[in-house]
């Protein structure tokens, strides 16, 4: 096996908190293989990174961004309740300055559902989905199955010529019964001509990082840019918690704020059907 894979899965276990994770540490071979089978093994094995140093930026950024959603999910201050189109469940939101923040709170049962749940919200590689997935794009980076980079078109037309944006999504597991999946929808600070080629390691390096130490809605309001994802809890009461957050920044350019407000209402209509096929 490659040596620099196994450093990798390392790094992955050891900055990632997965040293609990004995069998994902047992079993390197089975793991690049399935980073492998991610991608096209004749035509796109470039995907797969193989640089350690690019590999820990990116890790860094999945957890500063796992750690803000975990701290927006535990308050629900000055939040206002909406109801949804499709069931008695409330959406809260609440706008910060130029950040209009969504979110939506349901429980699944039992508690044993916990990885259904996760299966079905980490679904990037499921072919069956279209416009129905929470794991939206298509991938440009391969760290490993749980830590990936997709590439997204820009659908402002203003942009000539057309460019191409990109965004981390992550599932990380916090403790052996909270995960939190980072869906791509925080945009890295890079935006190239769509026949250039993106070097990762250096946009990763100069995307900016996320103040972690100081309040959430702090932290979100200096971070400047959309962020969404899921915090899932096995709850002591037989259920399965999940709490989706959709924060979304008003950069000033209508043509994105609309198009990722519609974005969210899809989402929310797809959790609500979620709900009933798990």
């Amino acid at each position: 096996m490659n040596k620099v894979y196994i450093k990798i899965a390392l790094a992955l276990l050891s900055i990632a908190g997965y040293m609990q994770n004995i069998a994902y540490a047992s079993e390197p071979d089975a793991n690049v293989a399935n980073n492998a089978n991610i991608v096209d093994q004749k035509n796109d094995t470039h995907m797969l990174c193989d640089d350690l140093d690019e590999t820990e930026m990116a890790i860094k950024h999945a957890n500063e961004a796992s750690k803000l959603l975990l701290k927006l999910a535990e308050n629900m201050d000055d939040y206002s309740p909406n109801s949804t189109k499709n069931e008695n469940k409330p959406i809260y939101s609440k706008k910060i300055g130029n950040i209009d923040i969504g979110m939506f709170h349901f429980t699944i049962k039992p508690a044993s559902k916990y990885s259904d749940v996760k299966k079905k919200l980490w679904d990037f590689e499921d072919i069956q989905k279209s416009e129905s997935k929470f794991i939206n794009g298509n991938v440009a980076r391969v760290y490993s199955k749980f830590l990936i980079i997709m590439e997204q078109p820009n659908i402002d037309p203003n942009y000539v010529p057309i460019k191409k944006r990109y965004a981390l999504a992550a599932k990380v597991k916090v403790s052996n019964d909270t995960t939190v999946i980072i869906c791509p929808s925080r945009t890295l600070n890079y935006l190239n001509v769509i026949n250039e080629k993106v070097n990762m390691k250096e946009m990763l390096k100069y995307t900016r990082s996320i103040k972690i130490g100081i309040d959430a809605e702090e932290a979100l309001t200096k971070l400047g840019t959309n962020i969404s994802g899921f915090v899932i809890k096995k709850g002591d009461n037989d259920q399965v918690h999940v709490t989706y957050i959709n924060a979304i920044y008003d950069d000033g350019h209508s043509t994105d704020f609309i198009h990722d407000k519609k974005d969210r209402d899809i989402t929310y209509s797809n959790i609500v059907s979620l709900k009933h096929h798990i």
